[in-house]
């Protein structure tokens, strides 16, 4: 991701998203086709009946044609229930235009857009509009997604390194992903649209969706803040004894959901005999590891360009390079599961008693997907 600048919000930012006052609440296109975005905006006008024309912000120069935001456009509209909030939708994962003449069943191009809704009684003040830095957040997902290639559904969360709104008193660190509950996918002319909603969340919450399973987390989270609101001045729900047991007996009970942990950095190379993993020094491997593999669960390190399985199993140690199209494999027993979990977050070159042949160099961390 892009620490930094992922959730900056930029002093030029109408300099590439700018207001759209049109009767339909979409930007001018250069097609008179557009089945895909007309297919999403009636999906949210059926919600909104009363809001034809929902404050739009749109690219000024598209990707295609070399511009810096991956989305077209961004449309909000203006929700009662179950307290006043700005919801907002992108326009850009999918085909729009019909270019590409999916089908049935078939993903419309990335097969999402992205939701958001953030808890602000100025919501229902038809004088005010909605706060920009959500939109540059989205862009900046979107900007993500287009340049890896991984795509963002229900069910994956992802660290922020620091508050989602930089000019906003708040706790929320991170971002969990779930379906907007509107209803989805959409089936539009183009192919199947799914609407994924970003929630911010705490660091201790992603930790617990990383411990236990993202979707109940949220479920958890939502007997408080329901529909998947980012309320920006919430306390964490480590703060209500009620809700935080719930997450614990869950945690204890089922283990991780958590498949794999994405990052940036990892090479595995030498012999089957003397391993070196190189990877980013991250606090959530050591975490995943404890809230998975004891509960007889793999785990897959999925870099831009490897993978690396850790498996646990009480036989004789496996360690293998990946070949053909197996990933590289580390096989783990009780004891080296339990070493895992020490290691350290900082970087530096480890060498574990427990997991024997393996020399692990941790990097500098960067931002994770998890799932």
């Amino acid at each position: 991701m892009y620490r930094g600048r992922w959730l900056t919000t930029s002093g030029k930012l109408y300099e590439i998203i700018r207001r759209m006052d049109t009767d339909s609440g979409q930007p001018p296109v250069d097609d008179d086709t557009t089945p895909g975005w007309d297919a999403i905006t009636a999906h949210f006008e059926a919600v909104y009946p009363d809001q034809k024309s929902p404050v739009h912000y749109g690219t000024i120069i598209k990707y295609s044609l070399g511009g810096p935001d991956p989305i077209d456009g961004v449309s909000v509209y203006r929700a009662a229930e179950p307290v006043p909030h700005w919801h907002y939708v992108t326009y850009g994962y999918s085909d729009l235009y019909g270019q590409n003449k999916a089908t049935g069943d078939e993903d419309s191009d990335y097969g999402i857009e992205m939701t958001f809704r953030l808890a602000d009684p100025a919501a229902l003040d038809p004088a005010r509009n909605p706060p920009v830095w959500v939109v540059n957040l989205l862009q900046n997902l979107a900007r993500y997604v287009f340049e890896t290639g991984n795509v963002i559904y229900a069910g994956h969360h992802m660290n922020a390194n620091g508050p989602i709104a930089l000019e906003e008193d708040t706790l929320l660190t991170a971002l969990a992903f779930t379906d907007d509950p509107i209803g989805t996918p959409i089936r539009t002319p183009t192919g199947l649209v799914r609407l994924v909603q970003a929630v911010g969340i705490t660091s201790e919450e992603l930790d617990h969706a990383i411990a236990w399973n993202c979707e109940r987390v949220l479920d958890t989270i939502g007997q408080r803040w329901p529909r998947g609101l980012t309320v920006l001045d919430r306390p964490g729900l480590d703060e209500f004894s009620d809700l935080l047991v719930q997450v614990e007996e869950g945690v204890e009970r089922d283990g991780s959901s958590v498949g794999y942990l994405g990052v940036q950095t990892l090479l595995v190379s030498g012999t089957p005999d003397d391993l070196t993993v190189r990877c980013v020094a991250l606090p959530t491997i050591s975490k995943t590891v404890k809230s998975r593999l004891p509960y007889r669960k793999s785990l897959l390190v999925v870099g831009d360009e490897e993978v690396l399985e850790l498996v646990p199993e009480d036989g004789p140690p496996v360690r293998q390079l990946a070949h053909d199209d197996e990933p590289a494999r580390i096989s783990l027993t009780d004891a080296g599961v339990a070493a895992l979990q020490t290691i350290p977050a900082e970087p530096g070159e480890y060498r574990l008693p427990d997991i024997p042949g393996v020399r692990w160099e941790l990097v500098a961390t960067q931002d994770e997907l998890t799932s």
